[in-house]
């Protein structure tokens, strides 16, 4: 059991080998399919781990006694303290009272935040706003948001807790740095004319193919977002390929252009222009192959950070359909190399879900960035 209101599985029969599935939803109960039906209970039957939140270790998995939330839980929880203790707060946990409000799910959110973003984008602000409103009040928030942008500056920053705020406190102060020099105001109007509108657009694509795989992406969310690691020792029980498959490569895309905007704010901090890198143009930056543009800012510590996670070749195997899966063994292979013709390389499919979760939540990272520029210095917003 997990705490989203649908938990959809698809596995392999441990006898024929077939894709099979069952899902399980809040109030209405388990459904089956594919290729699955109520059964009578039998005992002498193979086990099949599920678990929503979690992957299991390989050792575990066909065991009856696997229980990942007992290996997990206390780093997630380690994770939340020493989270709460960075910031002054007490190293205990908060209670939990019963008339507290509760915290919307994800899935639950998400549906909510995507038709009022989508409103926006197509600029039916008052129905956006109207979408809000009537959702926000019992999402459960601290502090309730006013406005859509603050909704999804706050929804994504929810994403990526607890871990990721420490470097999300780094690219704060970064543009801190940057928004003193005395370009940054060209900088800015630059950004809303040239960047906001595809920038914005990434966002929401990639946002929508991230949560609209959810039940397969859960797995492992909490784990990277309290850097827990998930690699080949471990297995995502649930394993529908078809709807991940494509997601590396698509949001090393989306990251590899929406990561301009650190070359700018870097460039800056180095005391240039904003459009003027130490040896070319910006402009001439921006047609550079993706793969290489974090080298722009490598140097700066706060801003390498948040681009650890950006594999050329896993993006290469993604995006051009070079890998295949073994649902039985849990692993995917695919050929490194330029045009995939160097050796067979493996990842398991719980480590795929985890550094694909990782490049996910460093895209929402510089989007919260580029909402923050937005809101304080009147840049157009990147929605």
């Amino acid at each position: 059991m997990g705490s989203e209101p649908v938990q959809a599985h698809q596995f392999e029969c441990r006898n024929c080998g077939q894709e099979m599935g069952i899902s399980l939803e809040d109030k209405i109960g388990m459904s089956f399919g594919p290729n699955a039906t109520r059964a009578a209970r039998d005992d002498s039957g193979p086990v099949v781990n599920l678990h929503p939140n979690f992957v299991f270790s390989k050792e575990d998995i066909g065991s009856a006694d696997a229980f990942p939330s007992i290996e997990f839980g206390g780093k997630l929880v380690d994770a939340m303290l020493e989270a709460r203790a960075r910031v002054g707060l007490s190293e205990e946990l908060p209670s939990l009272l019963a008339d507290a409000p509760r915290r919307a799910r994800i899935i639950e959110e998400w549906p909510q935040v995507r038709a009022a973003w989508s409103l926006t984008r197509n600029g039916k602000l008052d129905l956006a706003q109207k979408r809000m409103d009537a959702f926000v009040g019992t999402a459960g928030y601290g502090d309730t948001p006013n406005s859509i942008q603050d909704w999804i500056f706050q929804f994504i920053g929810d994403l990526t807790r607890p871990y990721f705020e420490r470097l999300w406190e780094g690219l704060f102060e970064q543009l801190r740095i940057a928004a003193q020099k005395d370009d940054f105001e060209r900088f800015v109007s630059y950004y809303s004319i040239e960047l906001s509108e595809a920038h914005g657009r990434r966002y929401f694509e990639i946002c929508k193919a991230y949560l609209g795989a959810f039940s397969e992406f859960s797995q492992v969310h909490q784990l990277v977002a309290s850097d827990v690691t998930v690699d080949d020792c471990y297995v995502a029980a649930s394993s529908n390929f078809d709807l991940t498959r494509m997601f590396y490569g698509n949001a090393f895309e989306a990251f590899g252009d929406n990561v301009e905007i650190l070359t700018a704010v870097n460039n800056l901090i180095e005391d240039r222009p904003f459009d003027q890198l130490r040896s070319i143009t910006f402009d001439a930056y921006r047609t550079t192959d993706k793969a290489g543009r974090t080298r722009a800012f490598a140097d700066n510590p706060a801003l390498a950070a948040v681009a650890s996670e950006f594999d050329n070749q896993l993006r290469n195997a993604s995006h051009h359909g070079g890998m295949t899966f073994d649902r039985g063994t849990g692993m995917i292979a695919y050929r490194a190399g330029k045009g995939g013709q160097g050796d067979i390389e493996t990842i398991s499919y719980a480590a795929y879900l985890a550094r694909s979760s990782r490049l996910f939540i460093q895209l929402l990272l510089v989007f919260r960035l580029e909402l923050l520029i937005a809101n304080k210095f009147g840049a157009r917003l990147p929605v």
